[in-house]
């Protein structure tokens, strides 16, 4: 059996043969027998899909959305609607459990991942084979398993190769296709020129038997349309096209099988359609039959995805949840509950109907905690899968915040944070044409980094300019803060090509040194009385309860001192660190005080404290233990 394989280049000149890369392992001439074709008494197949995302991490960019990978599927069904091939996300499991279609993996667990994303035929990357094993495919005769990745062969998620599938069936989980994220769908983390998911679609039609329109040819000549170029007939044989242009007069670059640009793509002719649904009367047979798009039960609300930065530096966090009805019937109302620290957040959602729904619970208490929970409250039939939980870690650093107010041009504008090793810490280019105003933030450590932002136009953040006295119309460009100081600024009409700013960050040698002086003391708690009664976001909230008040001051006064205060980790209810104190504990020599969260001392010995979080003073230190 012959299997090609072949791979989509982006490309910005003309299209050159090495860009699409052709395996044959086995030998199958792709005029297998044929089935003679009536598209016009063909019935519509669909044909089950699961997207498995292969992410380097939580919070990244490549960890794209439900809703981006539901779009794709739109995609797809729009442009084979004529072919009469339709596509549905997987329902349930090749185990039978209910599930939306999507799988989520951390390729993290690589370094070569991390580095270059998957490899096929190159030495960069976590090789391909590897990964889909380790992944684990669906049953590649019952659903076509989608793998969309950060980087292919180390192109850091730009040009060179976009995606790649196996021409027919391989017998085992190399039969895919792989794509990177930001080719995906069309809305979402994308890219200019990729943004319609034609990508996807060129793909499939190579998964389902297609060849490139231009395979095999050499010229605009035919003699044997069975043999030459695609072996499609109504498909002219011709080279590849440029832009929506070609050199051979009666390839205009509108197929989805050419390497034209997204915007010349309209069609599959009914000789391709044809030819994709022979695959599916032969060797993909077993797709058009297979139960995965049905679901498994009428009513089942699960948890699915949940967005944040798993590894964080302020006591408080907006996330977002993916919550699914992957039943068949609507859901009178769903109570959404989300655990942290001990602390319950509540939303609910009315006549809550098939598909996906985001829940946003803003400000999670988090610091500690090492992980926070969804559980999902309903009518439900599968109650299994009501439940789900994810990882937190609280790291010592502080909120890098990126204000940018773009001008109507924002299509000129991009940006990028580096860290001392060049790795990018976040960044953002403008696909559209629209003015707005957005907010970044990300944790900085005690290391130094650069500020990028470059405007192709050269005329930065100015719209219009009518004289020499400055810019008449236009934006307020970039501002960034790390606690209250201004560490970058590009104000209103601020022109630029190319703009680059160096800082360095210091973090205190102790988490209450406010004023960096290398003591806990009255310039601290001088700074944190500039925020008294601040209640969201604050920078100054000693214990962390969200409020700055006369809590805090008391604080901030039992740990007055040099900076080798030793002030340990927070054992608070939510964090599962278990720790029972008692008096038989030698803290320092001597009995320990110990005050309630209010800062009230009490006398009452440990055995009989009721459960809760006190703090313990002895001679210069002070700890909080949870009391169980």
């Amino acid at each position: 059996m012959r299997h090609f394989f072949l791979m989509l280049s982006l490309v910005s000149q003309v299209v050159t043969a090495q860009e699409c890369l052709v395996l044959t392992p086995d030998v199958l001439p792709m005029g297998y027998s044929r089935f003679a074709v009536d598209l016009e008494s063909t019935p519509v197949e669909t044909l089950p899909v699961v997207f498995h995302v292969v992410h380097t991490g939580l919070g990244d960019a490549n960890n794209i959305s439900d809703e981006q990978i539901e779009s794709q599927v739109d995609v797809l069904n729009e442009t084979f609607l004529d072919s009469k091939i339709q596509f549905c996300m997987a329902s349930r499991t090749p185990g039978g459990v209910p599930t939306n279609g999507i799988t989520r993996f951390d390729g993290g667990v690589w370094s070569s991942y991390l580095e270059d994303g998957v490899a096929q035929g190159s030495p960069n990357g976590i090789e391909d084979a590897t990964l889909k094993a380790s992944v684990g495919c669906w049953n590649p005769d019952e659903y076509i398993n989608i793998y969309v990745v950060s980087e292919i062969n180390g192109n850091n998620g730009g040009s060179g190769t976009q995606g790649y599938a196996y021409l027919g069936p391989t017998g085992d989980c190399r039969d895919g296709i792989v794509a990177l994220y930001n080719t995906v769908g069309n809305v979402g983390e994308l890219k200019q020129g990729r943004d319609l998911g034609y990508t996807v679609v060129h793909e499939v039609g190579h998964y389902l038997s297609l060849y490139h329109t231009f395979y095999n040819s050499n010229d605009c000549e035919e003699s044997n349309c069975e043999t030459q170029g695609d072996r499609v007939c109504d498909t002219p044989p011709g080279l590849a096209s440029n832009g929506c242009s070609n050199t051979c007069p009666d390839i205009n670059g509108s197929n989805y099988m050419d390497y034209s640009s997204q915007n010349c793509k309209i069609e599959f002719t009914e000789g391709q359609a044809c030819r994709m649904h022979e695959s599916l009367q032969g060797p993909r047979s077993a797709l058009v039959v297979s139960p995965a798009c049905l679901p498994v039960v009428a009513y089942d609300m699960t948890p699915s995805t949940a967005y944040y930065q798993e590894q964080w530096c302020t006591p408080y966090q907006d996330i977002w949840v993916e919550v699914i009805n992957q039943g068949v019937q609507t859901i009178p109302f769903v109570d959404v509950t989300l655990y942290c620290n001990g602390l319950e957040y509540l939303e609910t959602l009315f006549d809550v109907a098939p598909g996906g729904y985001s829940v946003f619970f803003e400000q999670v208490y988090i610091e500690d905690a090492q992980m926070f929970e969804v559980q999902t409250a309903s009518i439900d039939d599968y109650p299994d899968n009501d439940y789900a939980s994810w990882p937190l870690e609280t790291v010592v650093g502080d909120l890098f915040k990126l204000y940018a107010d773009i001008d109507t041009w924002s299509n000129e504008h991009s940006w990028m944070l580096l860290d001392s090793n060049g790795d990018i810490v976040m960044d953002d280019d403008y696909g559209f044409n629209e003015d707005g105003l957005y907010y970044y933030e990300a944790c900085v450590f005690d290391d130094c980094y650069t500020f990028v932002a470059e405007d192709y136009a050269g005329d930065g953040f100015c719209t219009a300019d009518f004289g020499e006295e400055g810019c008449d119309i236009g934006s307020d460009g970039y501002l960034a803060m790390i606690n209250q100081e201004t560490i970058i600024s590009m104000p209103f009409g601020f022109e630029f090509e190319e703009f680059s700013q160096d800082f360095c960050n210091t973090l205190p040698a102790c988490e209450l040194d406010y004023d960096g002086n290398g003591s806990i003391g009255n310039g601290d708690i001088l700074v944190m009385l500039s925020e008294w009664a601040c209640d969201f976001a604050c920078q100054t909230d000693p214990n962390n309860d969200g409020i700055v008040n006369v809590r805090d001051l008391l604080y901030m006064l039992f740990n007055v001192g040099e900076c080798d205060i030793e002030i340990e980790d927070d054992f608070s209810v939510g964090t599962y660190i278990d720790l029972v104190a008692d008096e038989g504990i030698n803290l320092g020599g001597r009995k320990p005080r110990v005050f309630d969260i209010l800062g009230r001392e009490i006398d009452t010995p440990f055995e009989q404290l009721a459960t809760g979080v006190y703090i313990l003073k002895w001679k210069n230190k002070t700890k909080k233990v949870f009391v169980q």
